[in-house]
């Protein structure tokens, strides 16, 4: 049956219709993703934005007339009354989101000590200013400011006990800390800091931030690649599968009769493409015995004594035995060049 269907088809296109249907199909199984139904994909869940601003307030000098300094100055210790700290964060979801959330404002004064080792907190303390109790609420943005008012000398009064009592010289920080916390529905906690620093025991000193201006939580979800139903992907797959195997096979038997006849076949093939302009094909059978035969060894010599006669050359194979010969024949006389199959060797 595929044989019959090969010789049909001719080499070029059972060649090009096996490479188009081999490309279909694995277009096929590239766009469909079959092979990778899912994929993990990262969008940003939420993102936040973050700031400090802060206002140092004096007391009443003789060489400063504000009442106040701004940020990123030097500010002499002995002018400072208060220092007034906002915190802000903005925190936009992709999408509304319910959630809870609180935070805390305190300050945390701390004491360190030089050591072989460097400088080493030898004392703390914590000291609670706001509390922001759990809230529940559903949002797409949300927006957190609160201020806090530090007085910087009840603050450094403190840091002078301390030093007074125990008669270490040490360096004092006054930190400023808010921490939020967000709880998500199937996401992870999200907390952050914003902190304030603030130098004590200077007589000159500079406030310094420490915090993130901008973050955010990236989450991850399973996305399919499928473009249609799985069962609509996998009945194209099979049947173009089918045809391309089909394909293939046809192709794979006209290969097989394309290089598999044997030497016999070939010089037959090719003394009938090269002088088949001067060869006549015989059905009937020859009876040799009525003829004085000469034996010719190629076909060449036939060719050159056809010419020489101007008689056609008449060829006549015995399929079964595989042997044919070409003949000239003149009165009694025949000229002969036989082609045996001596083998069976595939080319």
């Amino acid at each position: 049956m595929v044989k019959r269907i090969a010789k049909k088809f001719s080499l070029g296109k059972l060649a090009f219709l096996t490479i188009f249907l081999t490309i279909i199909f694995l277009l096929v199984l590239f766009y469909s993703h079959i092979l990778n139904p899912t994929s993990i994909k990262k969008t940003t869940f939420s993102s936040y934005r973050n700031n400090i601003n802060y206002q140092v307030f004096l007391r009443n000098n003789n060489f400063i007339s504000k009442p106040s300094l701004g940020m990123n100055q030097a500010y002499i210790a002995s002018m400072v009354d208060s220092i007034h700290v906002s915190f802000g964060q903005t925190a936009t979801f992709q999408k509304m989101t319910s959630f809870h959330y609180d935070y805390t404002i305190y300050a945390k004064l701390s004491a360190v000590y030089p050591t072989e080792n460097g400088e080493e907190e030898i004392w703390s303390q914590v000291y609670p200013l706001k509390v922001q109790d759990t809230k529940s609420v559903r949002e797409k943005m949300l927006s957190i400011t609160d201020q806090v008012s530090i007085s910087y000398w009840d603050y450094q009064a403190i840091v002078n006990n301390f030093k007074n009592t125990y008669h270490l010289k040490v360096d004092a920080t006054l930190d400023i800390i808010m921490d939020v916390h967000y709880e998500y529905q199937n996401q992870e906690a999200k907390s952050s800091s914003l902190l304030l620093s603030i130098p004590m025991n200077q007589e000159v000193f500079k406030i310094t931030t420490d915090y993130k201006k901008e973050d955010s939580v990236v989450q991850t979800e399973e996305v399919s690649n499928m473009t249609m139903p799985a069962f609509v992907v996998l009945f194209f797959l099979v049947v173009i599968g089918l045809s391309d195997i089909f394909a293939c096979t046809l192709l794979f038997v006209k290969l097989l009769q394309l290089y598999s006849i044997t030497e016999y076949e070939r010089m037959k093939q090719k003394i009938k493409k090269d002088y088949g302009s001067i060869i006549v094909d015989v059905d009937n059978a020859i009876d040799f015995s009525n003829f004085t035969i000469f034996e010719i060894k190629t076909i060449e010599e036939l060719v050159d004594l056809e010419e020489e006669l101007r008689i056609p050359i008449l060829f006549y194979e015995k399929k079964k035995a595989r042997i044919c010969y070409f003949v000239i024949i003149k009165d009694h006389y025949m000229y002969r060049f036989t082609l045996r199959d001596m083998e069976q060797e595939i080319i």
